[in-house]
């Protein structure tokens, strides 16, 4: 069993998990229109994500952070070679949207678990929200979550 973290805008804690926002706007594995969620290996992990995308007065809103434990076997894991080759570049390569998005589309697995482009060494989880096992997941209640003081100027 492995633990994941998902962190959000209090406002968005009960969709946190329907994968909505990133089938709107897309995400850097996938294009949108395909509904997926994102998750980090750690709490630290998920703030660096907000940390990178979110304006700083964003920060200073009420976030919150939800555990969620996934079996092993329902994680699929890829190797370094096996990600496309532009997959860090900024703006998010459409190569690494294609690679999602079509494991999005095959909905063989619940989780797919990806490098990090801020720390490749880390992993983030892509969720499949329709796959048939994603009903039975169980995130833990919303936690308040706060970031530290210096980090919001």
């Amino acid at each position: 069993m492995a633990q994941f973290f998902r962190m959000v805008q209090s406002r968005w804690a009960n969709t946190a998990m329907d994968g909505e926002g990133a089938r709107l706007w897309g995400g850097r594995w996938n294009h949108p229109g395909n509904a997926a969620v994102y998750l980090a290996e750690s709490r630290a992990l998920a703030a660096l994500e907000i940390l990178v995308h979110a304006p700083r007065e964003l920060l200073h809103t009420d976030w919150i952070i939800i555990e969620v434990e996934i079996p092993d076997e329902w994680i699929q894991s890829v190797k370094p070679n096996q990600v496309p080759a532009d997959w860090r570049n900024l703006p998010s390569s459409p190569s690494a949207r294609d690679f999602g998005s079509r494991w999005l589309t095959e909905n063989r697995n619940l989780a797919l678990r990806l490098p990090s482009t801020i720390i490749p060494k880390e992993h983030i989880l892509l969720i499949q929200p329709h796959h048939p096992n994603a009903s039975k997941l169980r995130p833990s209640k919303p936690k308040p979550f706060s970031f530290d003081p210096r980090l919001r100027k």
